[in-house]
């Protein structure tokens, strides 16, 4: 009893030329009997179930991504700009400010002149007070100090007096010269009765110096009741001077009129060969 029958091409028969290692043969339904098909890359599902291996025929090999070591970083840079290349649009409200000015040339020459004008009046009293500043420290740093007199001695002649006095300059930076003014005089009275009047001589004393000097008064006690020759009471005198003095040290200078009074309790002022200071005292003031 036959089979059922082969298609033609299906058909083989073995030979003794065919191998064992040789692979079984295909068969291929010719393309030209299929229908066109679209133009996609995959396949219809249906067709991928039918009999047919077209999968060779139109499956494309699918991209595959490149592994992540050639997957290119992400790089940053940073651009300095130098401050000089920076450009700056001012705002449109100065633009309007500059218009402004150029049509009022008027006001700003008046603005300017008040500007100009405020200007100097700061400088003027900012240069006031930097003078009245050094002026301040120089009053308190050379500041004269009231000299200081005393009687040393008292001797009376014939037609004068000669009276030794110590004069001291208690300043400590600054020089003392003493001068009589034009119509000063030295006076030696005893109760407001005139014995004699003189010159003080002209005399320059060194800071915190201290000398002594001889000044001598014309005059005698005839025109004064004083005391009987030989008594033992003692004679309060009064002895007055108007001196000049200018204080000096370097460029600073200042200049003063200090008056003296000094009272002197003496006894033996009718001896001609003693004469006795009992007590003395000279106060000082600076006349304004």
């Amino acid at each position: 009893m036959e089979g059922p029958r082969l298609p033609p091409s299906a058909t083989f028969h073995e030979t003794d030329d065919d191998k064992p290692d040789d692979p079984l043969p295909t068969w291929h339904r010719p393309t030209s009997s299929l229908s066109a098909l679209p133009s996609q890359d995959h396949p219809p599902h249906h067709w991928r179930n039918h009999s047919l291996n077209l999968s060779p025929i139109l499956d494309t090999p699918s991209r595959s991504l490149p592994p992540p070591d050639s997957i290119p970083e992400l790089e940053t840079y940073v651009v300095q700009v130098p401050r000089d290349q920076i450009y700056w649009t001012p705002p449109p409200e100065h633009a309007k400010y500059v218009e402004k000015l150029r049509n009022n040339p008027e006001k700003n020459k008046k603005n300017g002149c008040s500007k100009r004008l405020m200007w100097f009046f700061i400088i003027l009293i900012a240069f006031g007070f930097i003078l009245g500043a050094i002026t301040l420290i120089l009053h308190l740093v050379f500041n004269p100090a009231l000299p200081v007199f005393a009687v040393e001695k008292l001797n009376l002649k014939p037609s004068s007096f000669e009276v030794t006095l110590r004069a001291e300059n208690p300043t400590s930076n600054m020089g003392v010269s003493y001068v009589m003014k034009p119509n000063g005089v030295v006076w030696l009275t005893y109760k407001n009765k005139r014995l004699g009047r003189g010159k003080f001589p002209k005399m320059f004393q060194a800071a915190s110096g201290s000398d002594k000097v001889n000044v001598k008064l014309d005059g005698s006690t005839k025109n004064a009741v004083m005391p009987p020759r030989g008594s033992k009471q003692a004679v309060s005198l009064v002895l007055k001077m108007e001196l000049k003095a200018d204080y000096e040290a370097g460029p600073v200078k200042k200049n003063k009129e200090v008056v003296v009074t000094c009272d002197v309790k003496v006894k033996g002022l009718l001896d001609a060969k003693k004469v006795e200071i009992v007590s003395e005292n000279c106060e000082s003031e600076f006349k304004d």
